[in-house]
């Protein structure tokens, strides 16, 4: 039977203690983790922060719960390396994994970032993915995968089922990305028209898998066993509910996805 991680970002207005004990309570055997501040979320700098870094540690011994992806690391045209190598020790004491997205448009200078980056990682042994965006510089996973395959065997991939369907692609797609590859599911759902403001969907407004219209059911034959299956789907029009009841909510629609 397949077990769920809850990706930070569907209750992304919690930080990270919040977000572990809403996970637990719910079921959920796993969390994703936003490790420092971002400007939608009041996540606690889990680097700098060592009472929070101490809480947070804690809080996983107690759950049992593991962790996925760890974000940040945005590879921008400026970046604090010092801090990102704190980020991905930080990374491997927690057990999780790098999660990198592409934000320069200076292709031969994100090259050498993500090169740099994943050094920094085998260094300190955190598993590297690469995340495809449609709005980031590695807009789909064909780029995606082309990346981690000039990178190393070692160098995996995050599919987001919201990204591959607004990058233009289909399951299909999916279907091509060798198995080995693909580290990281995040499932979530939504109408096949994107709305004006696909920002805002990404961070705030996506579907519960099942709700929208991108026909999750096909995907799941493509996600090999190996692979974390998370959920994440920020939810702006059910801020009413407590973070037990939306994570409940949320892994309901993952049982019922998998269900047949």
């Amino acid at each position: 039977m397949r077990q769920f991680c809850l990706d930070h970002l569907s209750l992304v207005d919690l930080d990270a203690l919040s977000l572990i004990k809403a996970a637990a309570t719910a079921g959920f055997a796993s969390v994703s983790l936003f490790a420092a501040p971002i400007p939608i979320s009041p996540a606690r700098d889990l680097v700098n922060d060592t009472a929070a870094r101490a809480e947070v540690l804690s809080a996983l011994r107690s759950t049992g719960l593991s962790v996925g992806i760890v974000e940040p690391f945005m590879l921008e045209p400026k970046i604090d390396w010092p801090h990102l190598e704190r980020l991905v020790a930080l990374t491997a004491e927690i057990g999780g994994t790098v999660n990198m997205l592409g934000m320069d448009d200076d292709l031969a200078r994100l090259r050498g970032s993500l090169e740099r980056l994943v050094r920094i990682c085998r260094d300190l042994g955190v598993p590297a993915i690469i995340e495809a965006f449609p709005m980031s510089v590695i807009a789909n996973h064909a780029m995606a995968l082309a990346l981690a395959e000039d990178l190393g065997p070692d160098v995996g991939l995050c599919v987001d089922s919201l990204h591959v369907i607004r990058s233009g692609c289909t399951w299909a797609d999916v279907a091509a990305l060798p198995p080995a590859r693909i580290r990281h599911v995040q499932l979530n759902d939504g109408p096949m028209q994107a709305p004006e403001d696909r920002g805002r969907e990404a961070a705030l407004a996506r579907q519960l898998p099942g709700d929208g219209e991108f026909g999750l059911k096909g995907l799941l034959s493509f996600i090999p066993e190996h692979a974390m299956v998370a959920v994440e789907a920020p939810l702006a029009r059910r801020s009413d509910l407590t973070p037990a009841q939306r994570a409940a909510e949320m892994m309901g629609s993952m049982i019922q996805l998998f269900a047949s």
